[in-house]
């Protein structure tokens, strides 16, 4: 099979982390690309490990966001005597890397830059919401774990306020 697509394609998509990390392998050489943003052919085995196969494009980068988080708590939960837990370091970080799906280098298109400004917002709100929300304690072997309920965080997303 072969794939044609431009590098601002993959960005669009939400890729672009995967993309620079798995394929490119460095950030400095991921900007020249993205500003050439010349249509190349990606391999069918690197289109898979990026997760271009399985994605769509929307301009609706909110949703993305959404859906990014809801699958970090599932596969990233704890659960503990019959209630679900997430690491709230796991969280945050993972809040930093959703950004870096779309770097500062990336000029994008009117409608992109109009989502891309309305995520910041709403990451934004989010993290302040995040900040206010409580928080347990546990040790474990050893370790002191700070951990949030799955259930308080899947609140504080909205899926039909955008």
């Amino acid at each position: 099979m072969t794939i044609k697509i431009k590098p601002s394609d993959i960005l669009k998509r939400g890729l672009w982390d995967n993309y620079t990390y798995y394929i490119v392998g460095s950030e400095k050489e991921s900007e020249k690309i993205l500003k050439e943003d010349n249509e190349f052919e990606i391999s069918e085995k690197d289109a898979l490990v990026i997760g271009l196969l399985k994605v769509l494009e929307t301009t609706n980068l909110i949703l993305r966001f959404n859906d990014y988080i809801i699958h970090l708590l599932t596969i990233k939960s704890i659960p503990i005597e019959g209630k679900v837990y997430i690491r709230k370091k796991s969280l945050e970080f993972s809040l930093e890397k959703f950004l870096s799906k779309f770097p500062e280098y990336w000029e994008p298109d009117i409608i992109y830059k109009n989502s891309l400004k309305d995520l910041h917002e709403y990451i934004k709100e989010f993290n302040e919401k995040l900040q206010k929300t409580e928080f347990i304690n546990l040790s474990f072997k050893g370790l002191e774990l700070e951990l949030y309920s799955t259930n308080s965080i899947k609140k504080l997303l909205k899926f039909n306020n955008y």
